[in-house]
């Protein structure tokens, strides 16, 4: 199966598109807006990084051991920054400064694991593999889908006049 690597990079844009929004969000100053969206945010991040430790990493290891264990520790990094970045939005001390430097940092590691990992991921990852991880991605864009719409309807709606 050829294509994972456009796969993997299409869900970095998704990813990155939640970033703009999150920083759209920050930089208006709607703080529950941006909580709305930290939990998404969070959510698909951790799902993403879960897929590729799953199915990717373990294979990754056999080629190149020590650029797998960089980019485990990068994600290890990532879960730290996200768990205070979290405590921080829920107290309404994380600033807008903050997101920016941890989504440059975000992309910085998308760029790396496209550099390597996924075209890698694209020649070499076996067919079962590679369709497992295609069925995860798409089980987790589904659950986003899911969640993004049950919160739209569960709102309330403006007050009658």
């Amino acid at each position: 199966m050829k294509g994972l690597y456009d796969a993997l990079h299409r869900d970095h844009q998704r990813l990155d598109e939640v970033f703009e929004i999150l920083l759209n969000r920050m930089h208006a100053g709607d703080v529950e807006a941006a909580r709305e969206t930290w939990g998404t945010f969070e959510r698909e991040l951790l799902a993403h990084m879960e897929a590729e430790e799953a199915m990717l990493l373990p294979l990754f290891d056999r080629f190149d051991p020590e650029e797998a264990g960089t980019i485990r520790a990068e994600h290890l990094g990532i879960r730290v920054q996200l768990a205070e970045m979290g405590t921080a939005i829920e107290l309404h001390t994380l600033r807008e400064e903050q997101v920016e430097k941890f989504i440059r940092a975000l992309r910085q590691h998308a760029a790396h694991e496209e550099a390597g990992l996924y075209p890698w991921a694209d020649r070499e990852l076996p067919e079962p593999a590679a369709e497992r991880l295609y069925e995860r991605l798409a089980a987790v864009l589904d659950a986003v889908k899911r969640t993004a719409h049950r919160s739209s309807t569960t709102r309330p709606g403006p007050l009658a006049s």
